[in-house]
């Protein structure tokens, strides 16, 4: 069979440790999802994590230093796949729809955005992270700037405290919000460059 290299015995094991480690990261992973669902992160051990993952201690502490690491790499992941979501419609000039769509990412995560909620590490990626408004919005000026950051701190603490409160508002309700408020910041009156 042309085309076709036959893997070594080394090649071979490597993908098995490969699959093996990530088997084991979204066990335990899942087992955490499923505990805070019945209690608060907090009193959650690792004891508890393993027998519900189904691994040992020494697989735990080969893949996470210690049980908040746990909650940092989901909120990563999940921060993660919400700025790739985001990234990806820049070309959207849009504003509304595209936050409509961020926050129907975000309703879609629920069960795992709940947890990072409770744990503050969702609200920590979400400060850390950029909103890329810059990319659309003018950057001529201080003021614009300054605007620009101001809208995105907006938007970032509307969604905190939008995800705090249970989600209750629809994303379209969200999304009219922020659009509204950034508009009264833009158009806020042009303050002189050297004030």
């Amino acid at each position: 069979m042309e085309g076709i290299r036959k893997l070594s015995n080394e090649e071979l094991l490597k993908l098995s440790n490969d699959e093996s480690k990530r088997i084991t990261k979204e066990s335990i992973i899942t087992a955490v999802i499923i505990l805070c669902a019945k209690k608060p992160f907090e009193r959650i051990t690792v004891t508890e994590i393993v027998k519900k993952a189904g691994v040992s201690r020494t697989a735990f502490y080969r893949n996470y230093a210690s049980k908040e690491d746990v909650l940092k790499e989901l909120g990563t992941e999940v921060i993660g796949k919400l700025n790739d979501f985001f990234t990806g419609k820049l070309y959207n000039r849009d504003g509304r729809a595209l936050l409509v769509g961020l926050l129907n990412q975000v309703v879609k995560n629920a069960p795992t955005v709940k947890l990072l909620i409770s744990s503050n590490q969702i609200v920590y990626e979400i400060l850390c992270n950029s909103l890329y408004l810059d990319k659309f919005l003018p950057q001529d000026t201080a003021q614009q700037r300054y605007n620009t950051i101001n809208v995105e701190f907006m938007i970032k603490k509307t969604i905190i405290e939008w995800l705090k409160g249970g989600m209750k508002e629809s994303p379209e309700f969200i999304a009219d919000y922020c659009t509204q408020t950034a508009r009264i910041i833009w158009q806020s009156p042009v303050l002189p460059e050297n004030a």
